[in-house]
């Protein structure tokens, strides 16, 4: 089974910076490279109606091919980011309605995951994360996403959901998915403040923690829009984002980029 990997592929900005039709692009590549499954690790655009219908428009357009998807930070930017997060369970494909068994060995289980300052460097207060302000910038999700809950209740709303579906199928194969980052081998410092500050709201390590618990055998992510693909604590460690055009691509054209970017594994 060909399952291919793609995420952080904001298609609003990158259609609007590249004047190239992305949803097009995606359609070619996946009529010219059939997957079987073809998983989205969110951020597919700014706000959850935006993505509901790029995500229905891309599974209508691919019929064969089933789209797998969790929901990004962009994805849930709205005054209500738990109704928005409602909304994109309306996807048949997100991962966030329950675990999808691909074969009688192999399941894949997600949801998009959220923050809890696990990842902070030292030197700051869980009050200076939660205002997500350094200097003069601030964390975009601090403007445009809106949970009812702080950002470490909502992790854990996310936790105990995939830790139940885990329990659920510990046995089996697991691909586990989150568009948050597990493990913090995968968060870049550069001490500087003003980078590092930042880094407190890329993921929990406590996903990182769930997969080794239950045996997890891939992990796909995304969120930090750098490109990995290695084995880390005995999984398969997957982290394929598109990311921003121009200064994370390494390709001139957008076709380029998607086709050299999307990633395929086999199990």
């Amino acid at each position: 089974m060909r399952i291919a990997v793609l995420s952080d592929i904001h298609e609003g900005l990158n259609r609007k910076n590249t004047g190239a039709d992305i949803m097009a692009i995606l359609k070619n590549w996946i009529t010219s490279h059939p997957p079987e499954v073809f998983v989205i690790g969110g951020d597919m655009t700014a706000g959850p109606e935006k993505s509901l219908n790029l995500l229905n428009q891309l599974q209508n357009a691919c019929p064969d091919t089933r789209l797998l998807f969790v929901n990004g930070n962009h994805d849930v930017y709205s005054e209500n980011s738990k109704a928005a997060h409602e909304i994109l369970l309306q996807f048949p494909g997100n991962l966030g309605n329950g675990p999808v068994e691909l074969n009688p060995d192999w399941v894949v289980i997600g949801d998009g995951g959220w923050y809890d300052y696990t990842f902070g460097v030292e030197g700051f207060t869980e009050e200076q994360f939660s205002k997500g302000k350094f200097n003069d910038f601030t964390w975009p999700d601090k403007s445009y996403a809106h949970w009812p809950k702080s950002d470490q209740a909502e992790t854990t709303r996310y936790l105990e959901k995939l830790e139940g579906w885990l329990r659920d199928y510990q046995g089996k194969n697991i691909i586990m998915v989150t568009h948050v980052v597990p493990f913090s081998r995968f968060i870049l410092k550069k001490n500087d403040p003003s980078w590092d500050f930042f880094n407190a709201m890329m993921g929990s390590a406590r996903f990182g923690e769930l997969a080794l618990k239950y045996g997890v055998k891939k992990y796909i992510f995304g969120h930090i829009h750098t490109r990995y693909h290695e084995q880390h604590n005995g999984i398969d460690i997957v982290c394929n984002p598109l990311g921003y055009y121009p200064h994370e691509w390494n390709s001139a054209t957008a076709e380029e980029e998607i086709f050299s970017t999307i990633k395929v594994l086999e199990i």
